[in-house]
């Protein structure tokens, strides 16, 4: 057996609590939604147990929550609440009974509490804000620390437990979570929803959404929801999940969680996906109306497997989660995409979809060297005291690929497929850290021992930069994407016209592309404008064989404004400003402002601030800190911004403006904090 598997529990950086002295067994949520002040209040009960003797206090995590009162086994009992630390939020310490003190005392902590309008967790959008325009919305993202701000709670992956909640609501909302629906019910001008997810699970994982939904059923265990007006556009878009569900299952084990439904977020969502359990999150950016960017909707659920199930012990261990979920996400894309070539699909699809990949961790590395950040390119950073949001990056996805695809191309393909069933298998349910996975890699049979020996474990896991060891990509796919990009890179102003046999041949070979390889061609003529800017002539060339302007594939609008505006493209500026206000995936919107920032198109550097400032209330709490942070704009006192190249006059008439709009509204002016 695997006695590191039973390690003793595991004090996290990034969390206050004391979870390493007290586990928590169960959580029962009851909570009342009240849109008018932006607030959930009520109840949380926890069924902990104490692990060591001398437990004084229990210790949980908070942010921004107000409680009232604590009370052990029914009896009120004091409290305390510690000054907040900027990341982590503050301690709530409960005084612990003498007669509990004792290790293998088992008890129930009940906290009356209510959220804040400025919990990092929770997005209250108004009706304006939403598809229908008629009602408010309410969703929460507790990935990576945010669930403190939701709940007072052991906020650390190590603390998984079940969970159950009774939710309710306004009439007319439906409340969505990522658990089991057991009940709803009519209580006067109130609905009420009972949930309860039974297999134990993190903090982060915890989801509620809340607004007015409907729901289509695409399989027997998958059904779609978002708002009506959006429903079954969302429902073809994601036909294909109970494919990717098979697919995912036949590498791995039977789907654990019962249902497998997906839930399309207002475009204010931050991230791609979420992977709830039982309702995976996914943003509209998804919608491109030929199913060409369902490749998130398969990464969430291999999440199901890799995360959900088997989880990073620490944040400092993410790409555990991140690049095993990638290597799985690529897996079932090959099966599906590929399946003309057979059962198990096209490994050159496999290949093709890794390249693409190498480029995306290739540009994070550049940014973070950039910024003087390289600490957050290992693969296993030290994150004591630093909140892991600003970690965040394709390092632990792409890198934490590349170290299984490097892995999987020593031992073999079959046997590497074969390890990946015992791995999920044997770690299902329990947590690992990368010491403990390089320990079940090198134990797991002599064959992968031999193959791995001269393996430079340390070195993958804690050297700064892009990996030593590139795996070998077979480049098939890429190659007509590549040669399209070099003609493109080479050519001049008028070279290539839409009516030219070149221009023709160019179109008919975008047309037969899928979305990745369309990418990959942008991505390529990226990296080729980092030595020599493409010409704006040719970049107009481009949009008149190719149309990109008008795409309303995300993926590809993206590439094509970053493009524009590092040539200094005046044309692309309403563009890019279109999709930084009509959208704010982090992925997307982050890079698009620090472009236009930096950009020498006319209007653009101005923009970037002034669109920021005017939309902020947009974006999601977790998107507008990651955004300031970029464009380097500053908390200026309780409820207002300063920036280093803003005029006094300009910050006071935004404020001015903001403070009317917000009044209107009824609500606080929101802040990074």
């Amino acid at each position: 057996g695997w006695s590191r598997m039973s390690a003793a529990p595991i004090k996290d950086v990034s969390s206050l609590s004391n979870s390493y002295q007290i586990k928590n067994h169960h959580l029962h949520l009851n909570l009342d939604v009240d849109f008018s002040r932006c607030i959930l209040s009520g109840t949380v009960e926890l069924d902990l147990e104490v692990l060591e003797n001398g437990v004084e206090k229990v210790c949980l995590d908070t942010r921004e929550l107000t409680v009232s009162k604590t009370k052990i086994d029914g009896k009120d009992q004091k409290f305390t609440l510690d000054a907040p630390h900027e990341a982590f939020g503050s301690c709530l310490k409960i005084q612990l009974p003498q007669a509990l003190q004792q290790k293998g005392s088992r008890f129930k902590a009940e906290i009356h509490y209510c959220t804040s309008n400025t919990s990092t967790a929770c997005q209250w959008l108004p009706a304006a804000q939403t598809a229908g325009k008629k009602k408010p919305y309410l969703f929460t993202q507790c990935q990576a620390i945010h669930a403190r701000s939701l709940l007072p709670c052991q906020d650390c992956p190590s603390a998984k437990c079940t969970w159950s909640a009774v939710m309710s609501a306004p009439s007319w909302a439906t409340v969505l979570m990522s658990a089991i629906l057991e009940n709803q019910s009519e209580q006067g001008q109130k609905r009420v929803f009972t949930w309860r997810q039974s297999l134990p699970t993190c903090s982060y994982l915890i989801a509620i959404a809340v607004g007015e939904l409907e729901s289509r059923e695409i399989s027997s265990r998958c059904r779609v929801w978002s708002e009506p007006s959006m429903v079954d556009k969302v429902a073809n878009e994601f036909a294909e999940t109970e494919k990717f569900l098979t697919a995912a299952e036949s590498l791995t084990c039977e789907y654990q969680w019962g249902r497998y439904d997906l839930l399309c977020l207002p475009p204010s969502f931050p991230y791609g996906g979420m992977e709830n359990p039982c309702l995976t999150f996914v943003t509209p950016t998804l919608l491109a109306g030929d199913r060409s960017l369902a490749d998130v909707v398969a990464h969430e659920i291999a999440h199901s497997w890799t995360g959900n199930l088997v989880t990073n012990a620490t944040w400092e261990h993410f790409w555990l989660n991140e690049g095993w979920t990638v290597w799985l996400e690529r897996r079932i894309m090959m099966r599906v995409r590929g399946v003309k070539a057979g059962p198990k699909g096209d490994p050159r699809y496999f290949d093709f979809l890794a390249d693409l990949g190498w480029k995306h961790l290739a540009g994070d590395v550049d940014h973070f060297q950039e910024i003087g950040q390289s600490r957050f390119t290992k693969l296993v950073p030290d994150l004591k005291g630093i909140d892991p949001d600003d970690a965040f990056s394709s390092v632990p996805y792409e890198k934490g690929f590349n170290l299984l695809y490097s892995v999987q191309q020593r031992v073999g393909d079959e046997e590497f497929e074969k390890f990946v069933k015992d791995y999920i298998s044997t770690w299902k349910s329990k947590l690992i850290t990368s010491l403990q996975f390089k320990d079940y890699v090198m134990g797991y049979s002599a064959h992968f021992k031999k193959k791995l020996q001269d393996f430079d474990w340390d070195r993958w896991f804690f050297a700064e930069g892009m990996p030593a060891e590139k795996p070998k990509f077979d480049t098939t796919l890429s190659k007509l994407a590549n040669d399209s990009a070099q003609r493109w890179a080479s050519a001049r102003g008028g070279d290539i016209k839409p009516n030219s046999e070149a221009g023709k041949e160019m179109r008919a070979a975008w047309n037969s592309w899928t979305s990745q390889q369309r990418q990959f061609m942008l991505d390529q003529i990226l990296e080729n404008s980092e030595k020599q800017k493409i010409p704006i002539a040719v970049l107009q060339d481009m949009d008149a064989v190719y149309e990109i302007s008008v795409t309303n594939n995300s993926e590809v609008r993206f590439r094509w404004c970053t493009l524009c505006l590092r040539s200094g493209a005046d044309f692309i500026v309403p563009n890019a400003l279109g999709m930084v206000t009509s959208q704010g995936r982090m992925k997307f919107t982050r890079p698009l402002y620090r472009e236009l920032q930096r950009s020498e198109a006319r209007g653009a550097r101005d923009a970037a601030i002034r669109t920021f400032l005017k939309n902020f209330n947009f974006y999601h709490p977790i998107c507008r800190k990651m955004v300031a942070q970029d464009l380097k704009v500053k908390q200026g006192g309780k409820h207002g911004w300063s920036w280093l190249g803003i005029s006094a006059v300009t910050v006071s008439a935004y404020l001015v403006w903001a403070v009317w709009r917000v009044r209107c509204r009824k609500c606080p002016i929101p802040f990074v904090h």
